[in-house]
């Protein structure tokens, strides 16, 4: 066996292992917990798979983010913290994995300083690395029952799944899209995105606290139209891209999935513009955040990972 066929073992191993997990911790989760589980098992998704596929696109850089065994020891923490309701013990068993992303923040800019950023697709590439541990920070403060300005421990939960999953895997496949197609429709995605993520985030502060109520539904836009841009690479990407038909199959449920949740969103984030296009909360995290973790960000970066194998 070649060390080229070993490796594409390995990777097939480890990806069906991470679902397996999952699976079962899923299936933990929900016999523990009668609160949010899916939205539990959403956020873990990718801690436990999707940031170990998105890894694999830093190859040729070291660091953190490249060494396996932490990556699993914090994970397999992180789940383990949600077996037990919020205490400083379910705290402690996050705080692993926001060293760990911490880590990354780190190796991402002292590439910056050996070789500065040129290109916006390069940007958001690794921004897509950064995003997570901000997530990681609002991870810590759900499991140690922290609710930071008073926000409802709910909305602690799904600001830390929004930067694990808008943070991850829409940087990081905009800023591939840029790079193997320079235009300026990819260039325009990348910024938007980049813009669009801290903003929603703002935003939903600012809703919070009752002011600025204009920068929620600008900042969802911004995202909105990025996002769009990807899902549109992607969809032609899979129509073109000169490879197997499960990695085409791959960019174009990607593509369509990115489309779909990011409509969905649209009509929430101009919820209190045109409320009749609004889907409730659960609704959001159950189809919107559903899209989003498996249509587009696991189909979207297998088929990523074939392309470019």
């Amino acid at each position: 066996m070649t060390e080229k066929q070993t490796t594409e073992k390995w990777f097939v191993v480890e990806v069906l292992g991470g679902l397996l997990l999952w699976a079962f911790l899923t299936w933990f989760w929900d016999w523990r917990t009668q609160i949010s589980t899916w939205v539990v098992s959403l956020l873990m998704l990718s801690p436990l798979l999707l940031i170990r596929i998105g890894e694999r696109f830093r190859l040729g850089t070291s660091g953190w983010g490249q060494m396996v065994a932490p990556h699993a020891i914090a994970s397999t923490l992180l789940a383990i913290g949600f077996f037990y309701p919020p205490s400083l013990l379910s705290a402690m068993c996050a705080v692993p994995w926001l060293l760990l992303r911490l880590g990354v923040v780190f190796d991402v800019m002292v590439n910056w300083r050996r070789f500065p950023i040129k290109t916006p697709g390069q940007l958001c590439f690794d921004f897509g690395f950064i995003f997570p541990a901000v997530g990681a920070a609002w991870l810590v403060a759900h499991r140690a029952n922290w609710t930071p300005w008073n926000f409802d421990p709910l909305i602690v939960l799904l600001t830390a799944a929004h930067f694990h999953h808008a943070g991850f895997t829409l940087p990081l496949m905009a800023g591939l899209n840029a790079k193997a197609a320079p235009g300026c429709w990819t260039r325009f995605s990348c910024v938007s995105i980049l813009a669009g993520v801290p903003l929603v985030a703002a935003g939903i502060m600012c809703t919070h606290f009752g002011v600025l109520p204009f920068v929620e539904p600008f900042g969802v836009t911004v995202l909105v139209l990025g996002a769009l841009g990807v899902a549109s690479s992607q969809i032609r990407r899979g129509m073109t891209q000169q490879t197997g038909w499960l990695v085409r199959t791959g960019f174009v449920v990607s593509g369509v999935s990115l489309f779909a949740a990011m409509l969905l969103a649209l009509g929430f984030g101009l919820r209190h513009v045109i409320p009749h296009f609004a889907l409730t909360m659960p609704q959001m995290w159950m189809i919107h955040g559903t899209l989003n973790a498996f249509g587009f960000g696991l189909c979207g970066l297998l088929a990523w990972r074939g392309a470019t194998r």
